[in-house]
């Protein structure tokens, strides 16, 4: 063979070879190369477990088998870890599986990330409950600590203040729910009122327990600077939007859960009964001073705010836009379960956190990358506490201010309700392609 037929050749093998390397590559699992996994749909992720997963840091002490103690921090959208994320709130108890009575102390305070997850008590409450806890938050924009408690003589609920910064205190008139963005204002609702699955507060008697719905039960917006505060919508209002015909229902309507949209010119709230089977819940949305009310969507969950006019809804795993036609578009993925999502911040706005409630045992913690539609599965914990009802242990994952580490409450230690937390820093620097 001469060199000329034998350096033709070679040279056909070697693109052969390298168009088949390339194919290979184009064709290649996108998790390859990568230090985690990934999945193309939900039944992968829920269904395998094969998968890295990521190192969780239990963050609280469990205390011991005579002397237990559960930490937590109960829900998420609201911020959890402070603006260095160096100290994260939490709140600890003695018992996880009774109803939550007056008398029953939570301690509240923080844990300082870089010092041993050394604790650090800065105040109590006895007004929480299993699904929501007490509130607990960081102030936007300042220094303060809020939580939610009974007043001193135990007639009223409402919210203690700490200065981190200064370590003072105050206390505001009412109870609060959701704050600004801004740190300005907090919306709040009648939580005497509430009555559904593990969101009711002990202690304090609904007045007005003998009627359907009524003016004088409202919506209303508190300055959390000066305590003032201003009504919004009342409960009538409100029923005669939703019941143009007259209400029926057999049970009393309230108000449950409000949110602010990210500028604080709107904010979504849930008008609900405790009818069964036939139960109502749906989405409003209203504006900031009251004067302008339309219907955002049915049968609402777990929900984030995308922008200012767009939520997104973990039960449908699909957004919403705030323009009173009630559509849901459709689902980013195919998800069949009902989600709590947050959307990282930026420049992590691509990803979506989210967890499940207990499936097959199993609570399974993620992140969902919009541009690629693929799936990571962070997390497939297993459930040693209560797999539903009201005492269950919802993971209810929060992230950091930077994005870059997310908290959990979780029982796969056999343990009871614990506090942990996880680094994703190496999936948000090298994302899917």
């Amino acid at each position: 063979m001469s060199l000329k037929i034998f350096y033709t050749l070679l040279l056909s093998l070697i693109i052969i070879f390298s168009n088949a390397c390339n194919f290979s590559k184009k064709n290649s699992d996108p998790s390859e190369g990568l230090t985690y996994s990934t999945c193309k749909s939900w039944e992968e992720l829920i269904e395998k477990d094969h998968y890295q997963y990521v190192k969780l840091e239990r963050i609280s002490d469990p205390g011991t088998k005579e002397n237990p103690r559960y930490t937590g921090f109960w829900f998420y959208d609201e911020f959890q870890f402070d603006p260095t994320d160096r100290y994260l709130l939490g709140m600890k108890t003695d018992f996880t599986d009774r109803e939550v009575q007056a008398n029953d102390i939570g301690e509240i305070g923080y844990f300082d990330l870089k010092n041993n997850n050394e604790w650090t008590k800065i105040g109590e409450t006895t007004a929480w409950n299993w699904q929501q806890g007490c509130r607990l938050q960081w102030r936007p924009n300042s220094d303060e600590i809020v939580w939610n408690d009974h007043s001193e003589d135990k007639t009223r609920f409402v919210c203690r203040v700490y200065n981190f910064r200064t370590q003072s205190y105050r206390t505001l008139p009412r109870m609060i729910y959701d704050i600004s963005s801004d740190g300005k204002y907090a919306l709040l609702h009648d939580f005497s009122r509430m009555k559904h699955a593990g969101t009711s507060y002990a202690g304090v008697k609904d007045p007005y327990a003998h009627l359907k719905f009524t003016p004088k039960i409202a919506i209303e917006k508190m300055d959390m600077d000066s305590g003032e505060v201003e009504k919004i919508i009342n409960l009538e209002q409100l029923a005669k939007r939703a019941f143009p015909k007259g209400y029926d229902g057999e049970t009393n309507l309230y108000f449950f859960r409000e949110g602010w949209n990210p500028s604080g010119t709107r904010f979504i709230t849930f008008l609900r009964n405790m009818d069964s089977p036939n139960r109502h819940v749906s989405g409003w949305s209203i504006s900031a001073d009251g004067k302008d009310i339309r219907y955002f969507f049915n049968n609402p969950s777990h929900h984030v705010w995308v922008n200012d006019s767009v939520i997104f809804e973990g039960r449908y795993f699909a957004k919403i836009h705030d323009d009173g036609s009630g559509v849901i578009q459709p689902p980013l993925a195919e998800v069949d379960a009902n989600i709590d999502p947050t959307f990282l911040p930026e420049p992590y706005e691509d990803w979506i956190l989210g967890d499940t409630y207990v499936l097959d045992g199993l609570q399974h913690l993620f992140l969902f990358h919009q541009p690629t539609k693929l799936f990571v599965p962070l997390a497939r914990l297993k459930n040693t506490g209560v797999p539903g009802g009201i005492f269950r242990v919802d993971l209810h994952a929060r992230s950091s201010r930077e994005g870059r580490k997310i908290s959990i409450d979780a029982t796969f230690e056999g343990l009871g309700r614990q506090l942990y937390v996880m680094d994703i820093g190496h999936i948000l620097d090298n994302p899917p392609k």
